[in-house]
């Protein structure tokens, strides 16, 4: 492989990764020693799943160890059609992140079908890469740890209801609420690890035009690991731009969990699952005054907490009338 020094161009943005790359090409090297783990998981992660033929995920080419250009090991990778999403994330409309994030949800499923025998073991060892992030849903996605994280966060809702004093918020602490919940979010918790990427945001979906806003790559494969499916729907890798549509996550939500269920052939008893996980989650991360989403969905800490108890009555509601 030759290339032509007149033709590369730098990306140095990536948090532990450097990157050149030409019309065809992308060669990843380390940042530092601490990325040397990282890249290698990457390029693990392309080895193994270009035997699917995947067409959204870059082509491994080869690993190279020339001294001369870099002290670490590099690698190169084919370089995949389009632009980042972030490219076009300020001027998108309603109808297109809908379009969007129906079409990343049925990407998932052809990693999240890759049967999990097949998957080697250096990935499916791995664990998150930031676990004190995600503690609260780690704990509920965990089957030892559920019924634990599930009792902390109604018992916080109680707190906040008897705070408020809003009769119509007292639908969430109904008995009744509280088996379907229970039954819900046990439906997601017992659903079968697959592959996961693990870190799908704004910067690592590549989009073929804004006239179609087609998907066209899926990068940064670093994170790649085995967990719950659900951990894929995760937003709160993206950065600001996305939150610009909390207040109609239900909807998304439930768009991408259709369109992701009926393609993998998954039937559950309730369809807001999802949305119940995600809503209890930003409820507690609002809660939390270290981190900030309260800024990414209200600007406020208390009207943040009461939109999510709003929407937590909502889906209470829906879940209900599933039941019956």
């Amino acid at each position: 492989m030759s290339v032509n020094a007149e033709n590369l161009k730098a990306n140095f943005d990536g948090w532990r990764k450097l990157v050149l790359y030409t019309e065809d090409l992308i060669f990843l090297f380390p940042r530092n020693p601490d990325g040397i783990e990282w890249l290698d998981t990457e390029i693990s992660a392309y080895e193994f799943l270009n035997k699917y033929n995947i067409q959204v995920i870059p082509r491994f080419i080869e690993r190279v160890r020339k001294p001369e250009i870099s002290f670490y090991e590099f690698a190169a990778v084919s370089r995949l059609k389009g632009e980042a999403y972030s490219k076009y994330e300020k001027e998108i409309t309603y109808e297109e992140i809908t379009k969007l994030l129906e079409d990343l949800a049925r990407l998932f499923t052809l990693w999240h079908n890759i049967p999990l025998e097949e998957i080697p073991s250096k990935i499916k060892t791995r664990k998150i890469h930031d676990e004190t992030i995600y503690h609260w849903e780690l704990k509920f996605l965990d089957p030892k740890t559920t019924d634990e994280a599930f009792n902390f966060v109604l018992e916080t809702i109680k707190q906040q209801i008897n705070k408020n004093k809003q009769a119509f918020l007292e639908i969430l602490i109904s008995k009744e609420t509280e088996q379907i919940w229970r039954e819900c979010l046990k439906e997601l918790v017992s659903l079968d690890s697959v592959l996961l990427h693990s870190d799908i945001h704004e910067d690592q979906i590549l989009i073929d035009s804004k006239e179609s806003m087609n998907i066209s790559g899926i990068i940064d494969w670093e994170t790649v690991r085995v967990g719950n499916p659900v951990w894929e729907f995760n937003f709160f890798e993206w950065g600001f731009g996305i939150w610009k549509w909390w207040k109609h996550f239900s909807k998304i939500r439930s768009n991408m969990w259709e369109m992701y269920l009926s393609e993998r052939r998954i039937q559950l008893k309730y369809s807001e699952g999802l949305d119940l996980f995600y809503t209890l989650s930003e409820f507690l991360i609002v809660l939390d005054s270290k981190k900030s989403l309260a800024t990414l969905i209200e600007n406020e800490q208390e009207k943040s907490i009461q939109r999510c108890l709003e929407k937590l009555v909502l889906i209470t509601e829906k879940l209900k009338k599933e039941k019956r």
